[in-house]
């Protein structure tokens, strides 16, 4: 679907690129500016006057920009030739900061993105946000957005986002190496333990792993860890104040994925992990110096070109359950949103860009096919994805359609969990690994971040799952 492509935070593939000094584009617009829109803007029927868009494109390149604005820009405007819709490029590291400056100052961008729900819960508290629930009533997203996404768009009933890109974790391997040698995709922990050891003898590590070049990819871990040992549904629990993050279920995740550090299963050990950069990880992996890799459906943009290079092959299969009685899920997220800046002068306009986002799913696959980029969360039939699309991806879409609808879906940190809490796990999660932090003390941290989410009401809508269904 046209839209801003996620912030580093979540994206791999543009991080490898983010070294080169970013291109100064502003595409029709400065870079000060403060919010634009004409205030004689239509309130009805065609849209009319001048909104802006802050972006930070999938590589800061010629390219990147290129691609964000063919499917994010020109098409709008092609319906909308009476709306002047100034798209300025921001450096991917600084856009959510530059973007919170500016609205508490009531300015910045017509057009809000954010790197994840939990950003826009802090400022539509704030008061930084129009109220869409009219807009979005009158036009029916519900009856496009699944349920679960819906769901999440809302803070305190009220409807003040639009879901982005659609996210899940995955198991990555490499099939040419699992090919060569007989493998299967690991479902359970007995598998993944005995297909490690197995890479081990034959000098493989079994997970390419690395977080030097972004520290906070560990929350990525967290989140697999807690949906696969504790499970969805005590991961539920425990968001919706049932469980406290003390349970020995948690525990159990959090141990577990340290005795998988201490092992040298993830990147060769916590020192080799700590050290490792993008270009290594994917290396190793593309090349079989590593068997499979945990990360997001983000991959799909970054994976592609070091196996071209490498000559070998990757595909996915849902993350194994890791405990007895733990189902198989999807975690899900939300890589980023748009929303309507409060101050804005055109609210109309802008409000028609994110009907006119939601529903052009035309568009929105053909950005999937030319990008690797991700589908809104939207419901489709495997009818709906175009040939074209790489079908690992048709494959991920038609499969997270099959789970969001069985409820065999699960929860991610930067999704379900509030800003307090969320960081509190970016911020402290390496220090148990490196064993300078108990596993205890962690989860007492977390329990107290996350019960000061639930005091300032910074915590998104938790949907159901599993066991939590009906």
């Amino acid at each position: 679907m046209p839209r801003i492509i996620r912030p580093a935070r979540r994206s791999a593939s543009r991080r490898r690129l983010l070294k080169a000094s970013a291109i100064a584009v502003a595409v029709a617009a400065t870079l000060a500016a403060c919010t634009t829109g004409a205030s004689t803007a239509n309130k009805s029927g065609e849209p009319n006057g001048q909104i802006q868009y802050w972006f930070a494109p999938n590589t800061p390149d010629a390219k990147g920009v290129s691609d964000f604005m063919k499917f994010n820009i020109t098409p709008f405007q092609k319906q909308n030739p009476n709306v002047d819709l100034q798209a300025v490029q921001k450096n991917v590291n600084t856009i959510n900061q530059q973007i919170q400056v500016a609205l508490s100052a009531s300015k910045g961008p017509d057009i809000v993105t954010a790197s994840g729900i939990t950003n826009q819960i802090t400022y539509s508290k704030a008061g930084y946000l129009t109220d869409l629930t009219d807009f979005a009533n009158q036009n029916k997203w519900s009856d496009t957005l699944l349920p679960w996404a819906s769901e999440v768009s809302k803070v305190g009933g009220k409807t003040v986002t639009l879901p982005q890109g659609y996210e899940t974790l995955l198991l990555f391997y490499n099939k040419t190496l699992f090919a060569k040698n007989g493998w299967t995709p690991p479902t359970n922990r007995q598998e993944v333990e005995a297909l490690a050891a197995k890479m081990e003898a034959k000098g493989i590590t079994p997970f390419a792993a690395g977080n030097s070049d972004y520290p906070a990819g560990t929350e990525w871990y967290v989140s697999a860890f807690f949906n696969d040992v504790a499970g969805a549904s005590a991961v539920h629990d425990a968001l919706t104040g049932k469980l406290d993050f003390t349970d020995k279920r948690f525990a159990d995740s959090i141990n577990l994925m340290k005795d998988y550090w201490d092992k040298g299963w993830f990147g060769g050990g916590v020192k080799k992990y700590f050290s490792t950069t993008d270009p290594q990880k994917y290396t190793q992996f593309a090349s079989g110096q590593a068997g499979m890799y945990i990360s997001g459906s983000w991959e799909f943009v970054t994976l592609p070109d070091y196996f071209k290079k490498a000559n070998s092959e990757f595909d996915w299969a849902p993350l194994p359950s890791l405990a007895d009685g733990v189902p198989v899920t999807y975690p899900l997220s939300i890589g980023n949103t748009l929303s309507v800046n409060k101050s804005t002068k055109n609210a109309y306009a802008a409000e028609k860009y994110l009907d006119w986002n939601l529903k052009d799913t035309k568009n929105m696959w053909a950005q999937v096919a030319a990008t690797g980029s991700d589908a809104m969360p939207v419901n489709i039939k495997p009818s709906d994805i175009p040939s074209n699309v790489d079908p690992r991806i048709a494959r991920q879409y038609t499969e997270l359609a099959k789970a969001s609808e069985a409820g065999s879906v699960g929860y991610t940190t930067w999704t379900s969990w509030g800003g307090s809490s969320d960081q509190y796990i970016v911020d402290n999660t390496d220090k148990v690994l490196n064993g300078s932090l108990s596993t205890s003390d962690y989860l007492k941290g977390l329990s107290a971040a996350f019960k000061d989410d639930v005091k300032k009401g910074n915590l998104p809508t938790v949907y159901s799952t599993g066991k939590s269904l009906g």
